[in-house]
This record gives structure tokens, sequence and C-alpha cells, in this order.
């Protein structure tokens, strides 16, 4: 029987599935870049929200390594036996002040790290015995003694199990302290790494077959941790070394030190590798990891869209398989049929075949016209439906004051002739003017457009976070769900369209979450779409599809508070920091450019492309950021009148909240 649609891809985080994360997993493409399997240095693994770090680190863990669901395993698996933790961001703030002096904290720190580490090294022991691996039996596990472990605590058994079930009650006595510490009396704390370190020092004495056992401890969500909590793991990552090595990952900027107990600091390359999880190619590696992962998905619903062998994506000996371009094809071939998206020139016959839009466009056309002092009747001189794409472009081009009436209908004739013109040729009007002129056409209109719909678009609106593919799929294949989904369904573009719109404005009050600026950053993203959204209704557009910005003065110009509070926009995933490409002012200092996260386009109704940027000077930015609502009404009305845009449907409740004094 076929799961339900939601059951299949309504689970978008990794959390949703579990840690045995191997029947759902699929090998990300920059693994054959980067091995976990042959390297001993300590990993930073750095990504957004979404990108896939939780997934690779269960991946990593000793209950996907080791899963039941795994026919064979080598035995030399156990130079990789991963330990995940993610730490209750609310419980380890507990750790800080409230009477207790710093060292007291310190130390309980590290107690609740070796409580935590010890629970998952034992739990380890028994996934290595239960699954098809050799190399450790129940038998071996039962036969574990770990009395000399009561050096540390005499109250400590000696059994696998019993020691289990001591640390967790250790676990649970410990908690209860933290929250009562002004009244409760402090446990017998135990030391950090060095009680994991011995564990793993007498299992390996008992039992010659775990002499290769090494352990990557795998520390999520480390940029939550606090400052003093995040140098005693530094100090773990610095001295890593068989047996036990020490991971982390975090979101960008998720460092607040790189101090350690020692007199030395973290150094990249000397004690760690930095792994990008976003430093992979969105144009072809993207679209095949993302296809890949939704047919995977719909294959173990028992939903055949296309062919795919599940063993080949978990299978790092079949990495170069993947690569082949017979095999890209026809993986995203088969999302390509079920979500097709509109070329350029389908987009503008469309234009012509739906009446209101035609409407629209002439109507655009003869009011620049008339604004020109032309007669409106030369309209027919300018668009043509047998060439779609330049007529789009005609109403932007008539109303800029530099190009003249005569001259764009000479180059249209020319055109239509069939020689070399502006339109098509060195100038390409229609390449640089399509798109924005195209999306103002559904300006206030209320209906979904099409611009957003399409794997690729789907992909590109994602940027490698696939959490925000796979709700795009969700959201728009739920809607199919009475019908069923099968190798011949097409879902139809305004469909999709309408689905990249819901699942932006459903993103975009999730930002108020992010963090402690959450609020902060949710407004200053209402602000900066609004602008870019200002520019998109630009008649002339002159700059087409805006949609990120850099300080002309250069970042550096900005405070302190707003160089933080960009970062934690990157952090977040809400910005994207880019090394800074083409300056009018070539005297300008080099700075970054800060492109707004795609996903929130087809909320704003702006373009998902990073095409052209926006200048904006230090005090603009702060204006952003920080500024009261008279700043941004002054902002916007400024920029309002600079390219001469008549705010009108949705765009008008949108500013007017936002100008008085409104969220939303």
């Amino acid at each position: 029987m076929r799961d339900p649609i939601h059951n299949l891809l309504s689970p978008n985080r990794t959390e949703e599935i579990g840690y045995d994360v191997w029947r759902e997993y699929v090998l990300p493409p920059f693994l054959t870049r980067t091995t976990f399997s042959e390297t001993r240095k300590p990993r930073v693994i750095v990504g957004g929200r979404g990108c896939g770090k939780t997934m690779l680190l269960r991946y990593l863990s000793h209950e996907s390594t080791f899963s039941t669901d795994r026919v064979s395993i080598p035995d030399d698996a156990v130079g990789h036996v991963g330990l995940y933790w993610r730490s209750d961001t609310q419980f380890a703030q507990l750790m800080h002040e409230r009477g207790q002096p710093a060292d007291v904290w310190d130390t309980a720190f590290r107690h609740w790290a070796a409580t935590v580490f010890g629970i998952e090294f034992l739990r380890s022991l028994q996934s290595i015995a239960n699954s098809a691996s050799s190399v450790l039996s129940e038998a071996d596990v039962c036969s574990l003694d770990f009395s000399r472990l009561a050096a540390y605590r005499s109250d400590l058994p000696s059994t696998t199990e019993d020691l289990r079930r001591k640390l967790e009650d250790c676990l649970a006595e410990f908690e209860n302290w933290a929250s009562n510490v002004r009244s409760a009396d402090a446990p017998v704390f135990l030391p950090g790494d060095r009680f994991l370190r011995r564990m793993i020092a007498l299992a390996q004495e008992q039992v010659p077959s775990l002499k290769p056992l090494v352990y990557f401890v795998y520390i999520d969500e480390y940029e939550n941790l606090a400052e003093y909590q995040q140098r005693i793991i530094n100090t773990w990552l610095k001295h890593s070394e068989p047996p036990l090595i020490f991971n982390v990952a975090t979101k960008r900027n998720g460092f607040k030190t790189k101090l350690t107990d020692g007199s030395e600091s973290l150094s990249e390359i000397n004690d760690y590798r930095v792994l990008d999880l976003e430093n992979f190619d969105l144009d072809s590696e993207f679209p095949l990891f993302a296809a890949e992962i939704l047919l995977l998905r719909l294959k173990l619903g028992g939903v055949a869209v296309s062919e795919i062998d599940p063993d080949q994506l978990r299978d790092s000996e079949q990495l170069p398989s993947r690569k082949d371009a017979q095999y890209s094809r026809k993986i995203q071939g088969a999302l390509r049929q079920l979500f097709p998206g509109l070329t350029q020139s389908d987009l503008a016959r469309r234009v012509f075949q739906d009446g209101s839009l035609k409407q629209r466009l002439l109507a655009r056309i003869e009011d620049a016209l008339e604004k020109r002092g032309e007669l409106r009747s030369r309209c027919n001189e300018v668009c043509d439906e047998r060439f779609p794409e330049a007529s789009v472009v005609v109403p932007a081009l008539l109303n800029r004051q530099s190009t003249p009436p005569e001259v764009i209908a000479t180059e249209f004739e020319k055109l239509t002739g069939g020689t070399d013109n502006k339109f098509t040729g060195k100038t390409d009007w229609v390449h640089n003017n399509f798109v924005g002129c195209y999306l103002q056409l559904f300006d206030g209109l209320g209906r979904p457009c099409p611009f957003y719909g399409g794997f690729e678009t789907f992909c590109q609106l994602a940027r490698g976070n696939l959490r925000h593919f796979l709700e795009l799929c969700y959201k728009t294949l739920s809607r199919l769900e009475g019908s069923g989904i099968g190798s011949d369904t097409v879902v139809p573009i305004e469909m999709q369209a309408e689905s990249a719109r819901q699942v932006a404005s459903d993103l975009l009050p999730e930002i108020r979450s992010f963090g402690p600026q959450g609020n902060n950053l949710h407004t200053f993203v209402l602000r900066l779409g609004s602008l870019f959204s200002l520019s998109q209704q630009s008649p002339s557009q002159s700059e087409p599809e805006r949609s990120h910005f850099s300080v002309s003065e250069g970042d550096s110009a900005l405070g302190a508070f707003e160089q933080k509070f960009l970062s934690e926009a990157v952090k977040w995933s809400v910005l994207f920091e880019e090394k800074g490409t083409k300056k009018k002012d070539v005297t300008a200092a080099e700075g970054v450019e800060f492109v707004l996260n795609p996903i929130y386009a087809p909320y704003f109704h702006i373009s998902y492309r990073k095409k052209r940027k926006l200048e904006l000077t230090a005090s603009e930015v702060t204006a952003l950021i920080s500024g009261n609502y008279e700043a941004v009404n002054k902002l916007l009305r400024a920029y309002q009148k600079r390219w001469t845009v008549e705010i009108s449907g949705p765009q008008r409740t949108l500013f007017s909240h936002l100008m008085e004094g409104g969220e939303e």
C-alpha cells in the first residue's frame, strides 16, 4: 500500500527520521573530494540550515554505520565509529552563573559530556554486536569488565548493561542538580573526554578485534554553545588523536571563540579541516543530488516515478557511476517530466495566449508611447506576437528617456525583417530585460507567476538547501494526492508556481525563530525584500532583477553592530555572502555582496537569479537593519521617487505596513 505524499515528503528534518538514516541516506557528491574513513584530522563541518549537516552526522554515527538494514558490513568499519551529540541548547544555557563560579560550570560541562559520551559508547558496542559485522558479538559485549572505572566513581558497576543504566541515572542526577543548583548537592563529576578514552582503552584491552577501533565524536549545533563550552570542545579538537577524534558541525560564523584551555588557539589546517557542505556546484551537483533524494523518498514509499537503486546511492564505491552523464540525464529527466518548467520563449508565447496578460502588455506599450508624445496606435510597430520575447521588453525600453521611440521601432523592424538588431544582437535587449519585464506583467494580479515553476527553478530557489527543496516538492505533490503519482505524472506549471509562493510565505515568519536576533532579522528581510520589490516595479527596468546588495563605501564602513547583524543573517542563511564582482567605481573599496535567500523571492515577487546588485550606502544599510519606521519610510520613499514607481496591489499593503510602523 502506498504511503500518502504527506508521510513521504512532509518529514523535511533529519530529526523526523531518527538516528538510523541508512535506509534514507544519499551520499552527497562532495564526498568524492573528502573521505571520512581515511582521515584522522578533526573536521569542522559548516553549512546553513537544511544543507544536510545533521543528516551527514547521523549517517556517520554508529546507528547508521552498523544499521540492521545493512546486509553486509566490512570489518574495517570499526575504523570509523561515530558518536553523535546535539546538546540541549536551553539546558546548556543553564550552566552559567546562577551563584556558581566559572570553574564549577567548567567541570560540570565536562561531566555532562562524559556521561553522554559514555552512554553513546556503550550503545555503539551494542550496535556493532547487533549488526552484520563480524568484529564484535553479543557475548563479547557481555564479557566486558569496566570495574576499573570505579576509580572515577565508586558506584560505577562493571558490566556493560549495568554501566549504561548507571550512566543514564548519572545524567538524570546531573540534570536535576543543574536545574536546582542553589539547593541541591553537586554530584561527583566525571573528567570529560578522559573518561571516554579510558572506556575505549578498557574495551580494546579485552577484545582483540577492537584494536583498530577509532571513535569520531560529532557535536552538532556547536554555534549554540556558550563561549566557555566551545573553549572546552576546542581543546578536545586540538588534542584529538586515535582512538578518539572530535569533530563539530556549525552554521557559518559559528565560532564564538577559538581559544583552548592552553596557551594556543585553534588553527585551521594545523588542528582541523573545514568541510563546507554548501561548497558544491549549484548548477550541476545540487540538481542531481536533490533529484536522487526525492526519487529515493518516493521509491521507499512505493511511488514509482523513475527507476533508482538505493544501494547505489549509499555506496561510496559507486559514487563515480553517479557522475556519468547518461545517469545524470536519466535521473534529472524524471524530475523535469514531473515538474516541467517553461523556457523564456514559452513564457513569452503564453503572454499572447492569455487574454488578460496580452491586454496588460498592450496597455503598457500604449501608455509608454503616450508619455513619450507618440500616438498610441504606433503600438503595432513595436509589438508582434510572432516575436513575443521582444514585445514583452518594449514597455521598459519606451520608458527610458535615453532610448528614442523611433530607435526602438527601427530595431523592432530589423528584428522582424531578420537582420542584425539590438533586441537579439550584441546589445541583447531581450536577454537583459525579459525576466524583469515579464514579472511586471503579473504585478497585482494575485495569480501564480509561471516564472517560479519547474524542477530547475525549484533547485535555484532552494540554493543548496535540501529542506527547502523537499518542502517545494511536498507542497506541490500534495495537491495531486487524490489522483496519485506515477511515471507519467506532469504537474501543471501554475500549480508549481502557487506552491513556490506558498512555501515562501510559510518560511518567512520562521525567521523570527532564528536565534536572539530572529525578530530583527524578520523585519530586516521584509524591508530589504520590499526595496528589491520596488526596484522590480521600476517602469524603465534600467537595472532589472535586483536581489543582492553591497555597501558602496565597503562593508568595513558599517558599525560593529551592523557587521555583527549581517554576520548573524549569513549564519542563518537569510543572506548569502559572496565576494564582490563588478564595481561601477573602480576606486571603490573591495567588499562583499549580500544575496537575499532566493526562497523568499516568490513572496516579494522578485527574481531568484543573482543578476544585478543594488549599491547601498552604509547609512542606508543601517536604516534597513535598525532604523525606526520614519527612517525606513524615508528610505523607501526616496527610492520610490528615484525609480518613478507607483505602488499598487499587494505591494501597497506591504509598504503601508512598513511605513506606518507595522510588521507585515
